[in-house]
């Protein structure tokens, strides 16, 4: 590596050390003072970031864990998007692994719904499919496949993780004790408002099927081999109106 090439690779070292007197090897000692106060910038700018982007997850565990978690996994991140507004990719898989996360056992899986939700809002603006276009198809509709939106995304957890994100919404009214069940959430964008709906086994296995290209025979099957009462209309219903196709394959 040329000189330039190693300042840069010890510059990133010490930026992100554990030790916060870290500086670069071959810095001018004179410039520490200002290599510390740049240094507190970044870790406060990506630790605002993150937490922007996961506000129940730091509202679960509190504002210094929080930042505490974050630490680790700005040291722990091979690489980092060039977008703050986008920052976090790879934070729910750390948090599976973060030993001091694991009282909350589905911290990581608020933390997948809370990236899906960010990722939906920041996705294209794709054409929304309306029920008025399948009417044309009749019978021929079993051999449709679907285009998924860009923005849309299901998030599957052993836990109640909407259920969780709603309690610890402000203008939540859910007083009921919640449920310890699994939920499988869909979260799309039809317009300018993210919304998400939890979706049953038989109604996720459906969803994900048509999300991944398969006909709508073979999602119908794959439902009912989940649950024989899969009711598909009411499920079709439900995947059209959350907006969750941008249009149909050729046949």
């Amino acid at each position: 590596m040329s000189d330039v090439e190693t300042f840069q690779v010890e510059f990133s070292r010490a930026l992100m050390a554990g030790d916060p007197s870290a500086r670069p090897v071959g810095l001018d000692p004179a410039m520490a003072g200002r290599f510390a106060i740049y240094r507190n910038n970044v870790h406060r700018g990506l630790g605002d970031a993150l937490m922007a982007a996961h506000p129940v997850v730091a509202k679960l565990v509190g504002e210094d864990f929080f930042r505490a978690m974050a630490q680790g996994f700005f040291r722990a991140e091979k690489t980092r998007t060039g977008s703050l507004a986008l920052y976090g990719a790879g934070f729910a898989d750390f948090v599976d692994g973060f030993d001091a996360a694991a009282s909350v056992p589905y911290l990581s899986d608020i933390a997948r719904l809370e990236r899906a939700r960010l990722e939906v809002l920041h996705e294209a603006d794709d054409a929304v499919l309306d029920a008025g276009a399948l009417a044309v198809f009749g019978d021929d509709l079993a051999a449709c496949r679907f285009v998924a939106r860009s923005a849309c995304r299901l998030v599957g957890s052993a836990f109640p993780i909407h259920a969780i994100w709603v309690r610890q919404q402000a203008d939540s009214t859910q007083a009921a004790p919640i449920v310890q069940q699994a939920e499988n959430v869909l979260i799309t964008r039809p317009g300018m408002t993210v919304r998400q709906i939890v979706l049953d086994d038989a109604g996720t296995v459906f969803a994900r099927c048509l999300l991944d290209g398969r006909t709508v025979a073979d999602a119908y099957d794959a439902a009912i081999a989940r649950d024989p009462q899969f009711d598909v209309t009411s499920g079709f219903a439900q995947l059209i109106a959350a907006g969750a196709f941008a249009g149909l394959r050729e046949i």
